[in-house]
């Protein structure tokens, strides 16, 4: 029987041992069917080879690097990259997502995935040239940022063309708040990824390709891709135009019409008039903006190149910022300069900072200075005053290069709060040790795809946004969600649905390497699994249904549920948020007054555990659930370790 080309898929997994410098390859397509590519391919690998024994910074863990495969591709949005490792903050799953080039430069030298083990007795870099991959000295690259490493990587190989994620001294200082850098403006951020490859030796990994990714029917696939993009041209509720003019910054009036902009951290939920006038979209692209930035085959850039002419960050010229750098840096730590948002995005790239986890700890230790728990002798003579940016960019400093007190704050606010006590937790903003961006308790579906998130936190693995972000057709919501609260942020009724919905398109975009922002995650017109079902089987010549792709999205959710469970003991307890947002009412805005309560989270988490056929009192999955979705040896892993679900009928 004549076998059948798959396309799309380059077909090779490059597989590295630092400890031995060996360097072998493995077919993609023993794993391709059921988990898809990118982050399916990644959590099965980790799964299967990482052990509940393994810590983070182990040699035994993995680091693994995945391009989906519409990646390359002409596909609307398919720009991303994965990476999955055991996760340095909550010890659990570990998955981030970032666009750029490298996936695509991955994909054009002729792999689909890159993963890591071992430790290098020195500083490598990893160097991926078509067929030729080779491990480098990178000891004249240890100290220098991320900027500086790929400008030196770029110049020792004589080619501009090379695009690298790279670690700044963060990682190599193994902070726990530390992430991995693509070029030098996008990150994979959350997980702690930086501190993984730093405790690997890992400063880098290049990539150049000059080849090509084949679809297999061509015709129909330039269809799917005219089909998806005209999705774009429909939308309903005109935030396409605004999106592609001002980027995520867009979305700033509508958060706080929803209370929903973090403030000190979190004690507020609005920012002052002043700071919303500062941060406002226009006057940043009138001021700031030079020109937009994208990434290949993207219809909606979010990307920008920034120029500060004036003040005391005058000279300084980045991409950057999102909206999370106005929640994290501007209200978070109250400044109210967009300037330092720049500057402080900038600084954290170059050092190879997570800016959540950066501002997370920062913001825990001034309200715990504010209140009189930590003074200025805990903090090596720092005041720790709201507002200060000098203090708060002291601080990134000492944390990237583990200094004194911020060598503490580097663990995250969990962590730190641990070390100094006296009711400095209550103030800690994480869920499952993972410091907290996303406002929890004035968007219940919002809220709880954070929570329940398996890396800890986040709102980009289930959080719906079609709650406050702009004025959608209620009748098509009604078709595609089959709930009528969808845009009511207040309302508990229907948000497990829409939750399900979006953890499912979250991981199979994650799989096919495609852009949240171009799904109707964004828009509910814009492309979704019939859309993807189409332009993957297009693709691949592998024909798939929506309804195979919703499949996968809940394998995936399922085994990230059971490595929790297994690796960091998290169950019913570890979905809860932080207790300022779940019993403290909102202290002004339109909905002053309202507080979530623990009764309404109870009865929230046990609709969602029934929709998901999970034990309501435990959390964990059950048999029936697992087996049905093709997990029986992972049914078999939980049940022998006494923490298989059972299935309750009340």
């Amino acid at each position: 029987m004549k076998s059948h080309k798959v396309c799309g898929y380059k077909g090779k997994i490059i597989r590295v041992d630092l400890t031995t410098q060996s360097i072998i390859t493995e077919p993609t397509m023993k794993y391709a069917r059921e988990w898809l590519g990118g982050d399916g391919i990644g959590i099965r690998i980790l799964y299967d080879e990482v052990k509940p024994w393994v810590t983070p910074y182990e040699p035994a863990n993995r680091l693994i690097i995945g391009a989906g495969p519409l990646v390359g591709t002409l596909a609307p949005g398919a720009t991303r990259v994965a990476v999955d490792s055991k996760n340095a903050a909550t010890q659990g799953v570990g998955s981030s997502n970032a666009c750029g080039f490298f996936g695509q430069e991955l994909k054009f030298a002729g792999y689909d995935h890159i993963i890591v083990h071992g430790k290098a007795r020195y500083p490598v870099y990893l160097w991926v040239h078509d067929d030729r991959v080779a491990i480098k000295d990178a000891r004249h690259l240890w100290g220098k940022t991320t900027w500086e490493t790929v400008d030196a990587i770029r110049n020792e190989l004589d080619d501009c063309d090379i695009h690298t994620m790279s670690i700044g001294p963060a990682g190599e200082n193994v902070v726990r708040g530390s992430c991995i850098i693509i070029d030098k403006g996008r990150a994979l951020g959350r997980c702690g990824f930086g501190g993984i490859m730093g405790s690997k030796n890992l400063k880098a990994i290049a990539v150049r390709g000059t080849g090509a990714v084949e679809v297999a029917e061509k015709e129909r696939f330039l269809n799917a891709v005219g089909e998806s993009r005209s999705k774009f041209d429909a939308s309903i509720s005109g935030i396409a135009p605004v999106f592609i003019r001002h980027g995520t910054i867009s979305v700033t009036p509508g958060k706080s019409t929803h209370c929903m902009l973090p403030y000190k951290n979190f004690q507020y939920l609005d920012w002052p008039q002043e700071m919303k006038e500062r941060f406002d979209a226009e006057y940043i692209r009138n001021k700031y903006r030079k020109r937009n930035l994208s990434s290949m085959a993207c219809p909606i850039p979010c990307g920008r190149y920034y120029w500060v002419e004036d003040g005391p960050y005058a000279g300084l010229g980045a991409e950057g910022f999102q909206f999370e750098d106005m929640a994290d840096f501007g209200g978070k730590l109250a400044v109210d300069d967009p300037a330092f948002l720049m500057k402080a995005h900038t600084y954290c790239n170059q050092l190879g900072l997570d800016i959540d986890a950066a501002a997370g700890s920062i913001a825990w230790a001034m309200e715990c200075y504010q209140r009189g728990i930590l003074t200025e002798s805990d903090a090596d003579g720092l005041k720790l005053e709201w507002g200060d940016a000098g203090v708060a960019l002291e601080l990134m400093r000492r944390i990237a290069y583990r200094e004194g007190f911020g060598s503490i704050l580097g663990e995250g606010s969990a962590h730190a709060a641990d070390v100094f006590g006296k009711g400095s937790e209550y103030y800690a903003m994480h869920l499952k040790g993972q410091d907290l961006y996303e406002v929890i308790r004035t968007s219940i579906a919002w809220g709880l795809g954070a929570c329940v998130s398996t890396r800890g936190g986040g709102h980009t693995t289930g959080c719906p946004i079609c709650e406050t972000n702009f004025v959608v057709d209620p009748e098509a919501c009604k078709r595609k969600f089959g709930v009528t609260t969808f845009n009511d942020p207040l309302a508990f009724e229907g948000k497990p649905e829409l939750v399900m919905y979006y953890e499912m398109l979250h991981r199979v975009n994650n799989c096919l390497g495609v852009c949240h922002f171009t799904t109707d995650w964004l828009d509910i017109v814009f492309p979704g699994f019939p859309e993807l079902a189409e332009l993957y089987s297009a693709a691949t010549g592998l024909e798939t249904t929506e309804d195979d792709l919703r499949t996968i999205g809940m394998r995936i959710l399922n085994l990230e549920k059971a490595f929790n469970i297994l690796h960091a003991g998290f169950g019913r307890k570890h979905d809860y948020p932080p207790e300022r947002m779940l019993e403290e009412p909102v202290p002004s805005g339109r909905v002053k007054g309202w507080k979530i309560g623990r009764k309404n989270w109870d009865k929230l988490l046990d609709d969602y555990y029934k929709l998901h056929h999970w034990d309501t009192k435990t959390s964990f999955p059950t048999r029936e659930c697992l087996e049905k979705l093709g997990l029986k040896e992972v049914a078999d892993d939980l049940e022998n370790a006494g923490r298989l679900g059972k299935r309750r009928t009340n």
